[in-house]
């Protein structure tokens, strides 16, 4: 059968067709079932079949930050907010997370580590995340959260403490102030986990928190293994209008110029968010071939604005997409949240923006391959990885043949999801996960919450006060200081 190419530029082959799984790899694929960049339909079997979704970048946080009521504020006081996170068991927090994130189609998904429940223990806590994913059952990449500076804000300790009544800095310093280990103890943990972990699904990658959080001996060391090595690196970028102001006051040639010059932008790096890049900023990216993780969600939420997406792809740019710990209901969708990207992204009037096959490559193949998990010449074809997504096709009512990339965007859920097949295992069945009990996760997860939440809500009004004094810094101009 000749295959059909749609308008959107994806290719459909509509009639229903069979693929064969070896345990790792696709064996067969019939003539009825289409071979494109994202998505292909069997339309008269009633559902589609794409690869799974990737979340490029989250944090695995089991316990949502709007349980904790850390939600309607900017960034960096949300930041200050989260502090008072109840502590509970690694495994559950990661466990709950990823559970609901495969439910809703994601068989891939970055967790960048920032923030362990106990820092004393940070090695066996990433061996716990390790072990929630092969649960669960799907791709990840552990970024191991990398810091060395300005744990309270956008400026050295001294100077935000100073800015916070004497009893709320007292408070803040006891809690979360500790001396770092040095840059060197930080980067050898990372490289000590990757060696130790042994599965084709797990990718160890070199987790600077950022810019803002980290020391040039810190960036330039990450830099220095990660080209001797070849592991990845992922880190956040310009999220918040604030953290514009403080870097380029921090890094008078630009963040991204000082960047470059160290050797960190590279096809190794990928990073989260660059809500605020400027054109020239997007000329180097491409150039340099690194990827941006666009956290629509998340920048709503956060009150960071919308990503420059669409100029992005133009400029030519790769982009993946992440959910970030947010999506636009509170339930980890992926499939909601690729709706969105198309509806906030795809151009303005006669203006073309991110075209859907992109958005669908950069949401599947693209995201997958930001996290080590490799990037297949061809999709839902022989040798591909078995990693597969079917959903029911929501149609009965159109009367009009529709273009079936479109109509998936336009009305897929986490209640299409039928089946994700991850490395040639079944991780979601029948919308239930197959090697995790969540129901049972979830109610542990909450009853350990629960006992520790005293000392939450005790925190809550130091953590307010502390995101007041934050807000009155930041609005002074005082980390507009250069670091």
């Amino acid at each position: 059968m000749r295959p059909e190419r749609s308008a959107s530029g994806l290719v459909i082959r509509p009639r229903a067709g069979c693929l064969c799984c070896a345990p790792e790899r696709i064996g067969f694929v019939s003539e009825h079932v289409g071979t494109v960049a994202a998505v292909s339909a069997e339309v008269a079997s009633g559902h589609w079949v794409m690869p799974p979704l990737a979340n490029a970048h989250d944090h695995a946080r089991g316990v949502r930050p709007t349980s904790l009521g850390a939600f309607d504020l900017p960034l960096e006081m949300w930041l200050a907010v989260m502090t008072g996170a109840p502590v509970a068991d690694p495994w559950l927090v990661v466990a709950n997370a990823l559970g609901r994130q495969a439910l809703s189609g994601c068989g891939a998904i970055m967790i960048h580590y920032t923030r362990p429940q106990d820092p004393a223990r940070i090695a066996d806590e990433l061996r716990e995340v390790a072990m929630a994913a092969q649960m669960v059952g799907v791709r990840v990449a552990i970024a191991v959260a990398l810091r060395d500076v300005n744990a309270l804000g956008y400026a050295p300790d001294e100077a935000v403490l100073s800015a916070l009544p004497g009893e709320v800095a007292d408070a803040v310093r006891a809690r979360l102030l500790r001396a770092p280990a040095p840059p060197a103890d930080q980067i050898r943990l990372v490289e000590d986990l990757a060696a130790e972990l042994d599965d084709p699904l797990v990718d160890v990658q070199y987790g600077p928190y950022g810019l803002e959080w980290c020391s040039g001996t810190m960036l330039r060391l990450i830099a220095e293994r990660s080209a001797l090595t070849g592991r990845r690196v992922h880190m956040h970028l310009l999220e918040s209008p604030i953290q514009r102001a403080y870097l380029d006051a921090a890094f008078p040639q630009g963040p991204l110029r000082f960047l470059d010059s160290i050797g960190l932008l590279s096809p190794r790096l990928s990073i989260a968010h660059a809500t605020h890049l400027r054109p020239d900023e997007m000329e180097l990216l491409a150039e340099r071939g690194v990827a941006v993780s666009i956290n629509t969600s998340s920048n709503l939420n956060l009150r960071n604005g919308l990503a420059p997406a669409a100029e992005m792809h133009r400029r030519g740019v790769r982009l993946v997409t992440g959910l970030d710990g947010f999506s636009v209901d509170d339930d980890d969708d992926a499939l909601r949240e690729l709706r969105l990207n198309w509806m906030l992204h795809r151009g303005v009037g006669l203006e073309d923006g991110w075209p859907l096959p992109r958005l669908f490559e950069s949401s599947t193949v693209a995201g997958r391959e930001v996290l080590g998990g490799g990037r297949d010449a061809e999709v839902l074809a022989p040798g591909a990885a078995a990693d597969l997504l079917v959903l029911a096709r929501d149609a009965d009512d159109v009367l009009i043949p529709a273009e079936e990339p479109a109509l998936l965007v336009h009305r897929s859920t986490r209640a299409q999801v039928r089946q994700l097949i991850v490395h040639g295992r079944d991780v979601v069945r029948d919308g239930a996960l197959c090697g995790l009990d969540l129901a049972a996760a979830r109610a542990e997860l909450d009853a350990q919450v629960r006992v520790n939440a005293p000392d939450a809500r005790a925190w809550r009004e130091v953590a307010r006060r502390y995101a007041e004094g934050l807000r009155a810094f930041y609005a002074a101009g005082l980390h507009r200081a250069g670091g």
